[in-house]
C-alpha cells in the first residue's frame, strides 16, 4: 500500500468518524425526537461536520465517507474500482468505531436513543423508495460539485451539508433521512435485532439512489 492510498483510506475513515460519532452523538444526547427543534440541532450536526469534513479532507480523499456515493462514482467511471473496496472498508470502520465510542463514553443515554440508528416511522416499502430518492438528490449534488468544471468547487462542502440537512428535516419522522449504509449500520450493530431487521432498507436504498443519480447526472 502507497503512502498516497493510505491517507486516502485514513481520510475517509477519519471523516465517517466524525460523521456518526457527531451527528448520531447529538441525536444520542437530544433523544428520541419528535419536535422541530430537536431534528433541526440533530440534522445541523450531521450536515455541518459533512461540511468541515469535506473542506478538510477533499483533497486527499475526494471526502465520500459514504459507500452508496463511492458506488456511484465508480458506476460511472468517476472512481477507480479497484479502491471501492478499500474505501468501504475504511468508511464502515469509521462507523464503527464511532458508535463503539458512544457504547463507551454515553451508556447512560445511547441505549434509549437506539444510538442513533435510523428507524423507519413509515412502511418498509415507503422507507426504502424515500431512501432512494434522498439519495438521489444527494448523489445528483455530489458528481455536480465533484466531477463537473462548470460547478464552483469552492462551495461543495456547502453544497452537500445543506442537501444532508434539508433531507434530514423531510425525512426525520419517516425514514430517519439515513443515506448512508455506513452511517445506519454501525449504531444497528449495538441496538441489535430491531435495528438489523430492517437493516435492508438502508443498504439497497442508498445503493439505488445513487446509482440512479450517477447516472441520471
Amino acid at each position: 500500500m502507497t503512502p498516497d492510498m493510505l491517507r486516502r483510506y485514513a481520510a475517509e475513515f477519519m471523516g465517517t468518524f466524525a460523521l456518526v460519532f457527531f451527528g448520531c452523538g447529538t441525536r444520542i444526547m437530544v433523544g428520541d425526537i419528535e419536535n422541530f427543534a430537536g431534528i433541526l440541532v440533530v440534522h445541523i450536526a450531521f450536515g455541518f461536520t459533512i461540511a468541515a469534513m469535506i473542506y478538510t479532507l477533499s483533497q486527499l480523499s475526494a471526502a465520500h465517507f459514504n459507500p452508496a456515493i463511492t458506488l456511484g462514482f465508480a458506476l460511472t467511471r468517476r472512481f477507480p474500482w479497484r479502491y471501492v473496496l478499500p474505501y468501504w472498508v475504511a468508511q464502515f470502520s469509521g462507523a464503527i468505531l464511532a458508535s463503539t465510542c458512544h457504547f463507551l463514553f454515553l451508556s447512560d443515554k445511547a441505549p434509549s436513543a437506539h444510538y442513533g440508528a435510523t428507524i423507519p416511522k413509515i412502511g418498509i416499502g415507503q422507507a426504502l423508495a424515500l431512501e432512494v430518492i434522498l439519495t438521489f438528490f444527494l448523489m445528483l449534488v455530489s458528481m455536480a460539485m465533484a466531477t463537473d468544471w462548470r460547478t464552483n468547487r469552492a462551495a461543495a462542502g456547502l453544497s452537500v451539508g445543506f442537501t444532508i440537512l434539508v433531507c434530514g428535516l423531510f425525512a426525520n419522522s419517516l425514514s430517519g433521512a439515513s443515506m448512508n449504509p455506513a452511517r445506519s449500520l454501525a449504531p444497528a450493530l449495538f441496538v441489535g435485532t430491531s435495528a438489523l431487521s430492517i437493516i435492508g432498507i438502508y443498504i439497497v436504498g442508498p445503493a439505488l439512489g445513487a446509482t440512479l443519480g450517477s447516472t441520471v447526472y
